[in-house]
């Protein structure tokens, strides 16, 4: 259960994160809209739900259930530190289809640390365990947001608003050493998943009597 959760709270830490920052490395760096910043995060959005959903069809069926989480990590994983070498020389085509990589890798994990999880606590204490994740998830994201918003801060004059902290500082530089963050983040999550004991799923019989 320590690394279910441990997993992910780190991955969704990731994921929000970017999910609040992407916009201003669209704006402050790629020079897009407001508009066409937000719409970009689309690709993300669509790639995750849609690997989360076949993922949860497949991880029920299959023995080794954590391999398709850990291989689908790993390349989440590769396309946040491919996004963060490139930061100050993404295209918009490129950006999207990194996006997209980064969605499809991370897809897996929420319905592993759930499914992960229902397998070994009883059920009497299925609530406690649930609300316990859900927390050290919004919490690690709360923090984790607070960290990406010192690391592109951090070389800007002091009492500037965002916009003139962008001219002043090296945004592209500041950007990737945030996504070296998430990178790093995801990777805790990824560490988590392989040292997980791969317990046999339960039947429902198996844990209605647990």
């Amino acid at each position: 259960m320590r690394c279910a959760i441990v997993a992910n709270a780190f991955g969704w830490g990731s994921i929000i994160g970017l999910n609040v920052f992407l916009p201003m490395y669209l704006q402050g760096v790629m020079g897009l809209s407001p508009t066409r910043a937000g719409l970009s995060l689309v690709a993300l959005m669509v790639a995750l739900n849609t690997s989360a959903g076949l993922a949860g069809q497949v991880l029920g069926r299959v023995r080794h259930y954590k391999l398709l989480p850990m291989g689908a990590l790993l390349l989440s994983v590769g396309a946040i530190t491919t996004l963060a070498w490139h930061a100050s020389s993404m295209t918009v085509l490129s950006f999207e289809f990194t996006l997209i990589l980064i969605g499809v890798g991370f897809g897996p994990v929420p319905s592993l640390t759930a499914v992960a999880m229902q397998n070994v606590v009883p059920r009497h204490q299925l609530g406690i365990s649930v609300g316990t994740m859900n927390f050290s998830r919004n919490l690690f994201a709360t923090i984790l947001i607070a960290v990406f918003g010192a690391i592109v801060l951090a070389g800007a004059p002091a009492g500037q608003p965002l916009g003139s902290a962008f001219a002043a500082a090296n945004p592209a530089e500041a950007f990737g050493r945030l996504f070296i963050v998430a990178a790093a983040s995801m990777s805790v999550a990824l560490i988590a998943i392989v040292v997980m004991e791969e317990k046999a799923l339960q039947t429902e019989a198996e844990l209605d009597a647990a």
